[in-house]
């Protein structure tokens, strides 16, 4: 069996919605280690409010700077994250690409080899597996699987458990994986796991693993590869695949879920490359808690990448919310000489004038007049 792969049949999907700032480090990465004809592409899946046009802006910085190799995608519908990728996959655009490797938009590389070393771990575990592969992935910190490996190549397990490990409930709605408490002294890996629900968790494993980027790949280095339990739900923030697996995974609502579901009832393999590490920021059950180490992630990776343009459009927070306030003011002022906003907000007095009539997204209020 050739389980060979051609560099330039593999394409780099990555899927943008609203969470603009954690995008612009992600892209600092992503453009830092881009090598030879290798493509991007930014699937925006959003449009219309501030922060997805932020984020397209921010994609559309980073094609500007990287025209050969990073395309942005705007022309597709957004759609549920399945359904986007799926319309873009089976495009015209993606017909000279046989592998994808779909990435988040939170989630980044930190050594410049990793596409390499993806290709080569898919390579060697296609050889050894052959069709009962569903795909590889790098070792991510902040994931439910990746977060326990993390730990234990940090030697950081008895600082958990002594310091941070509480009582706490994993799983989820789902039959197959239902909600429970679980102890403190144990890691649950699988849907819904110990460092997906606790922000507290993910805050320290930042400390010790994203903020020390040197550290992460200097204990990586000599590890080998490992498998996933794919009767666990693996969180899909980084993964190589042959493109038409796409098709076959989900029925239009979830990819998380449909790829889940593909490797638990067929039993295929999902292999890990521990010697390749990524960073995934954050879950959206992490976000609010954790947003604040969003300024220091991107100052360790201004440092760390040692690019020769700032990471953000706008670092300043104060800056960043006057460009929100007009954003809001322009969008007022154009629905307010519309028919649209006199139908959403309108008051007039009532013909007797003894009432106001307040018009207020469909629905009317009168409110009698002072005396």
């Amino acid at each position: 069996m050739n389980t060979k792969i051609d560099k330039n049949k593999v394409a780099i999907v990555m899927l943008a919605f609203a969470d603009f700032e954690a995008l612009e480090i992600s892209l600092a990465a992503y453009s830092k280690f881009l090598k030879g004809k290798t493509q991007l592409y930014i699937l925006q899946n959003g449009r219309g409010n501030y922060d997805c046009e932020r984020t397209y802006k921010v994609a559309l910085r980073y094609k500007n700077l990287f025209p050969k190799n990073i395309k942005v995608v705007d022309w597709i519908k957004p759609d549920v994250p399945y359904n986007s990728i799926k319309t873009l996959l089976n495009s015209e655009e993606m017909t000279s690409f046989d592998y994808i490797c779909k990435v988040d938009d939170d989630v980044f590389p930190i050594t410049e080899d990793w596409l390499d070393k993806l290709i080569k771990c898919y390579e060697n575990s296609a050889e050894k597996y052959g069709e009962d592969l569903a795909y590889v992935t790098p070792l991510v910190n902040n994931n439910p699987w990746g977060f326990k490996e993390t730990l234990n190549i940090f030697n950081l397990e008895n600082e958990y458990f002594e310091k941070y490990g509480r009582e706490h409930i994993v799983g989820s709605k789902f039959e197959f994986e239902p909600q429970k408490l679980i102890p403190a002294n144990e890691i649950y890996t699988g849907w819904a796991g110990t460092v997906w629900r606790n922000p507290h968790i993910s805050r320290w494993l930042h400390e010790n693993t994203t903020f020390n980027p040197e550290k992460f790949i200097e204990l990586t280095k000599n590890q080998g590869y490992k498998e996933a339990n794919s009767n666990q739900r693996y969180s899909i923030n980084c993964i190589l695949f042959k493109k038409e697996l796409w098709n076959t995974i989900g029925d239009g609502t979830d990819d998380e879920m449909g790829f889940f579901n593909y490797c638990r009832t067929q039993n295929k393999k999902i292999i890990a490359d521990l010697s390749n590490p990524f960073i995934h920021q954050f879950f959206f059950t992490q976000r609010d808690e954790n947003k604040d180490l969003i300024p220091k992630i991107r100052t360790v990776y201004e440092e760390f990448l040692k690019l020769p343009y700032p990471i953000s459009l706008c670092p300043i927070k104060e800056y960043e919310n006057e460009n929100r306030l007009r954003f809001i003011e322009k969008t007022y002022l154009k629905a307010k000489n519309t028919n649209f906003y006199k139908k959403i907000i309108n008051i007039k007095n009532s013909s007797d004038r003894k009432h106001k009539i307040i018009y207020l997204f469909g629905k009317t209020y009168v409110i009698k007049r002072r005396k």
